[in-house]
């Protein structure tokens, strides 16, 4: 697990760095499908962490609260929370 927390804690230090690469793309006036393209590698790289923290939760929180019976419908709400907001 910390493994895999630090996996996060370096995909996000890599965002971090993309997105102060697009600012100062920005303020250099750098050709706009150039900074597009930068923002599209940015997304991805976020959607990529938001898959491994969904997946981390899936085996470690949902599976917890199955096994201890925690009510099927508050786990089954907030699934369906998170899967409802990810094209947002």
């Amino acid at each position: 697990m910390v493994s895999d927390k630090k996996d996060l804690q370096l995909r996000v230090k890599t965002v971090i760095g993309h997105m102060k690469g697009i600012e100062k793309m920005i303020d250099e006036d750098k050709y706009c499908i150039d900074i597009i393209n930068q923002i599209s590698a940015v997304q991805s790289s976020l959607r990529k962490i938001s898959d491994q923290i969904l997946e981390q939760h899936l085996h470690s929180c949902v599976k917890g609260a199955i096994k201890r019976g925690n009510e099927e419908e508050e786990v089954l709400e907030e699934l369906m929370q998170v899967f409802k907001h990810r094209d947002d």
